[in-house]
């Protein structure tokens, strides 16, 4: 984040915005040149006719209209190209129509389905099949800056369209992707809070423990892709091998996600779409912990067990009498019972989301347009945030806009126009959701959340000062859930993106048929602010206190009154918040993200032409792209690309690719990598050995790929830029002067240690595959098996795990290319479409992904013993004490604590029946460091799967994604599993239901948590405990749509194709083993403080005119 004093609006900036406002006027003008051309050009002249290919009655032509499964069609419009004659299909997709003369066009419409113009070329009977939308976009793939159809594709690519995401009704594209996709694995580990709940992607699991990002590339530019709207969305790909990645050469060993948005089409009359819909999203689930009643059972028990021989009458205890009125308690003290609160429902409701879409698309054969607009709000889940004059509910609003023009200014010279841009504003609280959520995960429910006006007159004037209230606090609870949320003042985030393409083409058939030559430009800006108005925190040493006022009783300490008193306190109140007697003034600020601009450029000659059974395409591309980011010096790299490939008869495939990119990321004459890809395909089923198969096979594909990726991914952070360069910046600083003279004055300090020798990270490929549709398409099967040797890894060499330089040095080693880590596995999709009669339709597209890394070399510090190293295992392995069992009795106490003399077995105390007593692994008699080993599986599946399944009958559809993950282990500390945990130093936790089967004498034999203890007792709450270490492998409910069209001869009066009604669930139901927990699997890794994933209901409108 800058300050806000950068300027933001330099003569070149301002130049560049009058450049894109240039690029908007062109295309509100091309658009009106559509209309006109579409006007003058309805029937091309050639298709006047001749006198004698007209008769009075006209020229009649009859037939039927199927679907790509042979079932009839009704309802398809069937125009005159041209005229206003029309009609539609009957029930059994039957047609008449009369057209002017023999040589008419007729053009066949239906929703859903691509059109087709077709020339009667005097024939009076024509049968049509029209193809799905979805089916018509997966069978032609973008790869490798061209398109290609998907039966002659050798590389591994897998596509989805816009009507599979606009099935997640999310804020963020990431989050609509889970289970999707073969070889696509998607992790929201970053939780649900509005605008910041952006999934992990990974492209075939993790290949590297570098950066592990695969590439975005909209419309041809690299871009991010998280806020597009999925309304603009034509479709979405991903290519996974190196043949289809090696021509993107930069981070393409990461693989390449590739994104096509709408585009105009040609059409008697312009397409019309309006979507509105409302839903309610709220937190998917929350931990539950014990209430007062056996908190505060609980609690005794772990202060007699902390404090072993100590008299329990000056422990501080809770009385029965408490604890029974605990138990029938109200929970706000109404009753005078006591409290007893749930902070999950205390803080959180459900929110409102909305999200509306118009989009026109249309144009004629010389110019076709594509404009949309979407509007996208979603509050957040908090409660209490409108009692004070500053609202500090979280919200997220995002504004998307589109503009795509294609213009043919002649038969063989065309120019494109792309505008796109997306402004979002996302609202949160003063606070953080990690603080407000840890507040909940760990403030006993027995204390006050506020302290009412008791007439006292000693506390009038802290009445009188605090008009909304008197907030609870003390020394210890040091903060308050309802002042967290509304209190702490407001954070407002604002953003700006912006991105513009122009493109310009001729074919070359004057040269050699199929030439063509094509040239890209396009520009990219985003910016942001930030408008604070917060309360902000005071430190005092460790302890940590928000602004606000907080008040306690002035009998007992740390909330002792409350335990044992259910009655109102009537005294003198004290303040809580040592500094505060009454909030403090909420401060203003204003400062700005740092900017970013983006140029690219591109020239493009291609080839395509067909020789008979010859089938011949080629492409040599350059590009450059210069990327700013605020003043640092620019990034930039270009690159060469070429692609070549050869079918004979559809039957034998091969293709040869290769990239030459540079990158100033590395020092001149590291800067350069060549990444060649090649792969071959052979369609069996065109054999003629399988001439017999014809009835049952339509096509089986086997095909492989070998080549050669790499990645120029150092890291974001601006000292970092030039990692193989030696620099100085700013260092520490110095006072001269004193009092009202003194003046402060900045000092040089070294900058990282530079590595000359840092290039490229580079990855070999292997894939083969085997794709096959059977019976008439219905049954279609795709797989993959794939291996990767990711070599010469970017390593920082900071962190406990790696053998950098010691900490006397003062810095830590330079990156350099050190490490090698293999990963393979397989991915598949199995899909089913059929028909039962001719109304009901039904399908189920299954897909799978197992992805299995190991370290080779990572530089890593020297371990004694196999099972402590990372070389050999997996990347983010859990390295924990094996727990054996729990200590049985005092004999085995006293055993194990006069070991190593009398140091104890292990290392962190003295152990008591009921602790936990770790595996020995090397056998040396004490338990270390060397005693870790990797369990369970790494955070990241292994495994991803989704089950997309729907039905269709008449005009109701319902569909149903279900998506899991396995081989995936939880590693939890703290509140999210610890019993009376200690936070922030001096503060003690709660408890959860597993906490019930602690041990005990009387549970010895069936426990399965250790003793009860008070706060930090690092033997029994170790980070690195096997104890916690879960398996969160699920199973989970993703998506549930449920829509209804209705019937096309209630809305044709109004002029309407189309008008559909749905309703939407998201992450409705969850399977999961972690009932104990009592987590979501996709929770972080750590201590629960984690904003849970949103359950979406929804419900809307889609109408095309």
């Amino acid at each position: 984040m800058g300050k806000s004093s950068l300027k933001e609006s330099s003569p070149c900036k301002k130049e560049r915005w009058r450049i894109v406002l240039a690029l908007g006027a062109c295309c509100l003008v091309s658009l009106s040149v559509s209309a006109n051309v579409s006007t003058f050009q309805s029937v091309p002249e050639n298709e006047f006719p001749h006198e004698e290919e007209v008769s009075q009655e006209g020229f009649k032509v009859k037939g039927q209209v199927l679907d790509n499964l042979g079932e009839p069609l009704p309802g398809v419009n069937v125009m005159v190209k041209g005229t206003m004659t029309g009609i539609i299909t009957d029930v059994d997709g039957n047609y008449e129509i009369v057209a002017p003369y023999s040589k008419a066009s007729l053009v066949f419409s239906y929703v859903g389905y691509q059109p087709q113009e077709i020339s009667l070329s005097g024939k009076h009977t024509l049968n049509v099949t029209l193809v799905e939308d979805t089916k018509a976009l997966e069978e032609v793939v973008v790869v490798g800056y061209v398109t290609q159809k998907k039966a002659t594709i050798t590389g591994s690519v897998a596509t989805i369209t816009t009507k599979d995401l606009k099935q997640s009704p999310t804020a963020n594209l990431n989050n609509a992707l889970a289970g999707r996709m073969p070889g696509l694995m998607v992790n929201q580990f970053n939780g649900g809070e509005p605008g910041v709940d952006k999934a992990d992607i990974r492209i075939r699991g993790m290949a590297t423990y570098g950066d592990q990002s695969p590439i975005v590339i909209v419309d041809g530019v690299e871009r991010d892709m998280s806020y597009l709207a999925p309304e603009e969305i034509e479709t979405f790909t991903i290519l996974k091998d190196a043949s289809a990645t090696a021509p993107y050469g930069v981070r393409g060993a990461n693989g390449v996600i590739i994104i096509t948005t709408k585009r105009g089409k040609a059409s008697e009359k312009p397409n019309v779409n309006f979507k509105a819909s409302v839903g309610t999203n709220s937190p998917v689930k929350f931990p539950t912990y014990l209430g007062s009643a056996d908190y505060a059972t609980l609690y005794n028990e772990a202060m007699i067990n902390t404090n072993p021989g100590t008299d329990p009458s000056k422990l501080g205890l809770f009385s029965q009498q408490a604890i029974d009125n605990y138990r029938i308690a109200k929970g706000d003290n109404s009753d005078g019972l006591g409290f007893n609160w749930d902070y999950f429902d205390y803080a959180f409701k459900p929110g409102v989301q909305q999200d509306y879409s118009l989009s026109v698309r249309g144009g004629s054969e010389r110019a076709r347009y594509y404009v949309m607009a979407n509007y996208y709000t979603q509050s957040g889940n908090y409660k209490h945030t409108d009692m004070t004059d500053t609202d500090t509910q979280a919200n997220f609003t995002r504004y998307n806009f589109r503009a795509n023009v294609d213009v043919d200014i002649t038969k063989d010279f065309y120019i494109k126009l792309d505008l796109g841009a997306q402004i979002t504003d996302r609202k949160a609280p003063g606070t953080t959701a990690d603080r407000i959520v840890a507040l909940c995960n760990t403030q006993p429910s027995y204390l006050p959340i506020t302290v009412p006006d008791n007439g006292n007159p000693e506390n009038e004037t802290f009445v009188l000062e605090n008009p909304y209230g008197l907030l609870y606090g003390d020394y210890k609870h040091r903060r308050n859930i309802l002042g967290e949320l509304s209190r702490t003042g407001s954070l407002t985030e604002k953003k700006t993106y912006l991105n513009g393409s122009f493109s310009i083409g001729h074919k070359l058939d004057f040269i050699t048929k199929g030439l063509r030559v094509e040239g890209v430009f396009s520009y990219d800006a985003k910016e942001g602010n930030w408008i604070n108005r917060v309360l902000g925190d005071r430190a005092d040493g460790y302890a940590s206190y928000a602004r606000y006022a907080t008040f306690q009783p002035g009998e007992g300490s740390y909330g002792s009154y409350y335990m044992n008193n259910g009655a109102p306190y009537d005294g003198t109140y004290i303040k809580g918040n040592p500094w505060y007697a009454q909030d403090e003034t909420i401060i203003n600020s204003f400062s700005h993200n740092e900017a970013e601009a983006k140029t690219y450029y591109q020239l493009k000659l291609d080839y395509m032409r067909t020789f008979g059974k010859h089938d011949v395409t080629g492409m040599v591309l350059f590009n450059r792209s210069h990327r700013t980011i605020d003043n640092r010096v620019a990034y930039r790299y270009q690159g060469l690309t070429a692609r070549a490939t050869y079918a004979y008869a559809n039957k034998y495939l091969a293709e040869f690719n290769v990239g030459y990119n540079g990158s100033e990321n590395f020092a001149p004459g590291k800067r350069y990598g060549i990444f060649p890809a090649g792969s071959v395909g052979w369609v069996i089923s065109r054999e003629n050995f399988m001439k017999r198969t014809e009835k049952w096979l339509d096509m089986l594909k086997i095909r492989a790929s070998y080549g050669l990726v790499g990645s120029d991914k150092i890291s974001d952070y601006d000292g970092d830029r030039f990692a193989y360069l030696q620099f100085y910046g700013e260092g520490s600083g110095y006072d001269f002067g004193e009092n009202e003279f003194n003046q402060w004055t900045s000092g040089v300090g070294e900058g990282n240690f530079a590595n000359p020798n840092l290039t490229w990270e580079k990855a070999r490929k292997l894939n083969v595959g085997i794709d096959a549709s059977f019976f008439g398409e219905r049954l279609t099967i795709s797989a993959d098996y794939f291996h990767e040797h990711r070599y010469d890894i970017i390593t920082h060499l900071s962190g406990s795990d790696k053998l950098g330089f010691p900490q006397i040095v003062g810095k830590d080693a330079p990156f350099l290319n050190s490490g090698v880590v293999d990963n393979r596995g397989i991915d598949f999709e199995i899909g089913w479409n059929g028909r039962i009669g001719k109304d009901f339709r039904y399908y189920i597209k299954p897909n799978f992904t197992f992805a299995r890394n190991k370290i080779r070399f990572m530089n890593e510090v020297v371990y004694e013993n196999e099972w402590r190293r990372n070389t050999g295992k997996r990347i983010e392995e859990h390295f924990v004490y094996e727990v054996d069992h729990f200590v049985y009795d005092q004999a085995e106490a006293d055993r194990l604590n006069a070991m190593n003399g009398n140091n104890g077995f292990q290392q962190w105390g003295k152990l008591y029946p009921g602790d936990v007593v770790y595996k020995d692994l090397n056998e040396d008699g004490v338990i270390n460091d060397d005693d870790r080993r990797a369990m369970g599986n790494p955070r990241t599946p292994e495994i991803q799967f989704g089950i997309p399944l729907g039905i269709q009958y008449k005009g109701i559809d319902v569909s149903f994604l279900f998506q899991g993950a396995a081989n995936t282990s939880l590693l939890l500390n703290g509140p999210a599993t610890w019993d009376f945990p200690a936070y922030e130093q001096d503060q003690i936790g709660k408890v959860k239901p597993m906490h019930l089967n602690r041990w005990t004498e009387e549970t010895k034999d069936v426990a399965t948590y250790p003793r009860l203890t008070i706060g930090a007792y690092e033997n029994n709450k170790n980070e690195s405990s096997s104890l916690y270490l879960y398996n969160a492998s699920y199973l989970r409910l993703k998506n549930v749509e449920v829509g209804y069209s209705l019937p096309k001869n209630w809305i044709r009066f109004a002029g309407f194709q189309n008008v559909r009604f749905y309703a939407q669930g998201m992450n409705l139901l969850t399977f999961d083993g972690l009932n104990d927990v009592d987590v979501d699997p996709e929770t972080k890794k750590g201590n629960g403080a984690w904003y849970p994933i949103q359950r979406i209901f929804n419900f809307g409108v889609d109408i095309t005119y």
